[in-house]
């Protein structure tokens, strides 16, 4: 059970190729970046052809009402938002998604917040914005950020080694079996080209009673890379594994301590923490997770934390997304030169979380505009195949809007 992305990226070795895969395991999703949104086809965006607009049925979307609770309500043939909803809502019925969120913002402000469906079918709770997800490998970018805050604030650099004796590690972690496992630097993480790439049994993924640290010491004592490390691209979960570690190396803190503390808490992101494992741990807000194929709550995913713990609601991760998107309207967390030595530094980035029960994405479409999309669900065929559909078809019709209705404009014209 593998996911495939795409993405070229300017911060790789000059002997790499500039378009690349990136395999992930079910946690995975994947990443890709362009240099222009005009690469995009509209040829088959969903919602384009008038057979798929859902003109000839109702539909719903979720708001909260002034006692707090969620209520449906109906979509408004010619509203200015009508084709955001055909579209949306034709996805879903096609894959069976019990539950959405949507966020779509510019400048920082949002323009687009639906949700859509069920948090809880059984229950017949409605989702609404304030719905908590799990984010399977958006949890990435936000270690990412950790990262980068503790560059710039001198603590680390890219160039630290991680193993060895010479490594930031070297005292947590016994001395490497494959001697390439010492060249490995806090820049090879973060890029996916430390030579450690998701396997078919991702290690990340199996035996859940044992701890990150055991399954790092594992990989360290008796495996051999794949790879030279900064030679090749491939997705890697236990990566993001060792930077929480080194996090916590660094600052002393628990991983999830520091970036509530330093990262998220300055942003006024209150809501994000890591998942529990089972329905019994279920977070206040949070939704149920459905998958034929594979038990949703089968996961570590305290285990999980760096490379793909995270819960959040579509607001909050666009008010992180506020700290690393490069546009001046609120001041980015990170400076843009540590930026660009990430994907955060691409004209348009777009970073897919998957998980059984779980799709989302986060995306940056250009200078003004970023979405993030959480469904608690995924086709389990084609992993990526929901977060493909909807991205694209977002991106074309975020484009094609000339203007966003705004305060009494934007209730009257949908409401």
């Amino acid at each position: 059970m593998s996911e495939t992305g795409f993405f070229p990226f300017s911060g790789f070795p000059d002997n790499t190729s500039q378009r690349m895969t990136a395999v992930a395991s079910t946690t995975g999703g994947s990443m890709y970046l362009s240099p222009a949104i005009s690469d995009i086809s509209s040829n088959n965006v969903l919602g384009s052809d008038p057979k798929n607009s859902g003109a000839q049925r109702s539909i719903y979307y979720n708001v909260e009402d002034a006692d707090g609770s969620v209520v449906q309500r109906q979509a408004i043939p010619g509203s200015a938002y009508i084709h955001f909803d055909e579209t949306l809502d034709e996805i879903m019925r096609r894959y069976d998604v019990p539950g959405l969120a949507i966020s779509i913002t510019r400048n920082g402000e949002p323009v687009f917040v639906r949700s859509y469906g069920y948090a809880d079918k059984e229950k017949e709770e409605l989702v609404s914005d304030q719905s908590l997800f799990r984010i399977a490998s958006l949890s990435k970018p936000i270690t990412s950020a950790g990262i980068l805050k503790l560059i710039q604030d001198g603590k680390l650099t890219l160039a630290d080694k991680v193993f060895g004796a010479e490594g930031i590690l070297a005292d947590d972690f016994p001395e490497p079996a494959d001697p390439n496992i010492t060249q490995i630097t806090i820049n090879h993480l973060l890029t996916h080209t430390s030579g450690w790439p998701n396997s078919k049994r991702d290690p990340m993924l199996v035996d859940g009673a044992v701890t990150a640290r055991e399954i790092i010491t594992e990989q360290v004592q008796h495996q051999v890379l794949e790879h030279q490390p900064g030679s090749t691209v491939t997705y890697s979960n236990l990566g993001y594994s060792i930077l929480g570690r080194v996090i916590e190396k660094v600052t002393g803190k628990p991983y999830q301590n520091f970036v509530q503390e330093e990262i998220l808490h300055p942003a006024k992101v209150f809501g994000m923490q890591i998942a529990g494992d089972s329905a019994a741990e279920q977070a206040p807000k949070e939704v149920k997770y459905y998958q034929r194929e594979h038990n949703p709550y089968s996961y570590n995913m305290a285990r999980m934390d760096a490379h793909g713990g995270w819960l959040s609601s579509t607001g909050d991760l666009m008010r992180f997304m506020a700290l690393i998107d490069r546009n001046p309207a609120i001041p980015d967390l990170i400076g843009e030169n540590l930026l660009q030595t990430t994907y955060f530094g691409g004209d348009t980035w777009t970073h897919y979380g998957s998980l059984p029960g779980t799709t989302t994405v986060l995306s940056r479409v250009n200078d003004e505009y970023s979405f993030v999309v959480l469904a608690n669900t995924r086709y389990n065929r084609s992993p990526n195949r929901i977060a493909d559909e909807i991205t694209d078809a977002l991106r074309e019709k975020i484009l094609s809007m000339e203007s966003w209705p705004t305060g009494v404009e934007q209730l009257a014209t949908n409401d």
